[in-house]
């Protein structure tokens, strides 16, 4: 059996082992194991795939991983969430949908802390959708601008899925989470113009509220996770600290905000540590067995190969990053979207190296292709979330069929995205100038 077979079957192995609901970190690491055992004498494959967890584990920018996620653990257990999402509720109460548009942006806020897209669904989730339900909001709407807001998480800074995915493709994570900023802004804004549509069109998706003349609230929370975020990118941006720094940085600080609010306690920090601790270990655990399977694309030379066939055939630009969006979206449907990017990056990367595409901008689009798969029906991990913070009595159906109406607003953002790729670099490259 050639290279090529075997780097084929392995590809297959591992989708049909993920279709079978095998867990994605084994699924992985068994088709590489496989793949360079057929390839090289059991001792050989053996001492390979032995070496791959101690050098992944070893390597100090995964460290940024589980400190991000600590911080986001804190941001969650501290319930910062409370102080923004009541400002913007208090500020958009005139807008059309107002409440759905501020859960939407304290999505992204909320983002901006925690880098993870179950964790800000769930939190958001508990906090808007009864507020929404009670003033007699759709529930379609009401739960799914939850399920869709927890999304942003996977784009702005500090993104766990950039983080993996800068670690895996040898870029600048620094430079990924300035690229990632204004794709996720840029989102979030066209779920609010949408939304604000919605129920212009059709008041009786979100009723106007009563007038209130009451003040703005002053919670000094509100501030909370504007502050974080401006640490962790203003101290990147000055080279104060590296992204893995950033994230020790950012875990202090959060405790020392939530230990300022009064509400968090040893008992909130020891759940934030466990939450944070069994978070690490899942992903860690996927990134592991994508690392395994990189190493054996490259044993099979198979990447190599579908980059030469797509020189051969003179594939335009457009057409091959069309063609990779379909395939994104077909697997994100029904595949785990972290797998789906690990796996992408493990077989498509030198694809698009070889092509020219700036692999900053495909982490961008890659991730997004990612977050999407979070909300498209079958899987949809985080309608699924949603819907465990939901009331009874509200169906997954209708909580799919609420997110229709944000897929269609991803199809203007990635037409934008992928047609104006200055939209996604043009702000690392101010930052940290052009890259040669």
């Amino acid at each position: 059996m050639t290279g090529l077979e075997v780097g084929a079957f392995v590809v297959v192995g591992a989708l049909g082992l993920i279709l079978l609901r095998v867990p994605v970190g084994v699924a992985l690491g068994l088709s590489a194991f496989a793949g360079a055992a057929t390839l090289l004498p059991m001792p050989a494959a053996i001492s390979l795939m032995s070496r791959v967890p101690y050098e992944f584990a070893a390597s100090w920018e995964y460290a940024a991983v589980p400190l991000f996620l600590l911080m986001g653990a804190i941001v969650v257990r501290a319930n910062m969430a409370e102080g923004i999402f009541a400002f913007l509720g208090r500020a958009l109460r005139g807008v059309p949908g107002g409440l759905a548009i501020a859960t939407n942006f304290a999505g992204a806020g909320f983002g901006a802390a925690t880098g993870s897209s179950l964790a800000t669904t769930v939190a958001i989730g508990r906090l808007a959708t009864p507020q929404m339900l009670r003033a007699r909001y759709d529930p379609g709407l009401a739960t799914a601008v939850t399920a869709c807001a927890g999304t942003l998480a996977a784009l702005i800074p500090p993104s766990i899925p950039l983080i993996v995915y800068g670690i895996l493709a040898e870029q600048s994570v620094a430079r990924l989470f300035f690229a990632g900023l204004v794709p996720g802004l840029l989102t979030a804004f066209v779920y609010a113009a949408m939304i604000s549509v919605r129920c212009w069109l059709n008041p009786t998706l979100a009723p106007p509220l009563p007038h209130d003349e009451t003040p703005l609230p002053r919670d000094p929370g509100l501030f909370a996770l504007p502050l974080l975020a401006i640490i962790i990118l203003g101290g990147i941006y000055f080279g104060w600290f590296s992204p893995s720094q950033a994230g020790a940085v950012g875990a202090v600080a959060a405790l020392v905000l939530a230990l300022l609010r009064g509400n968090f306690g040893w008992a909130e920090l020891r759940a934030a540590v466990g939450d944070a601790a069994r978070q690490s270990s899942a992903i860690l655990f996927v990134a592991i067995g994508a690392f395994m399977l990189t190493r054996t694309m490259a044993l099979t030379g198979l990447p190599g190969a579908l980059a030469d066939l797509v020189e051969f055939w003179s594939i335009s630009p457009l057409v091959l990053i069309l063609a990779a969006s379909l395939i994104f979206v077909l697997l994100g449907m029904i595949l785990d979207p972290l797998g789906v990017m690990l796996l992408s990056v493990a077989v498509l990367l030198p694809v698009f190296e070889r092509q020219g595409f700036d692999l900053i901008w495909l982490g961008i689009i890659i991730v997004k292709y990612v977050e999407i798969g979070l909300i498209t029906p079958p899987v949809g991990l985080n309608v699924f979330a949603a819907k465990s913070v939901a009331p009874k009595g509200i169906a997954l159906t209708t909580i799919f069929r609420g997110v229709l109406w944000f897929l269609l607003a991803e199809v203007v953002v990635m037409t934008l995205l992928l047609s104006m790729p200055s939209l996604t670099l043009w702000l690392p490259d101010l930052v940290f100038g052009v890259r040669r």
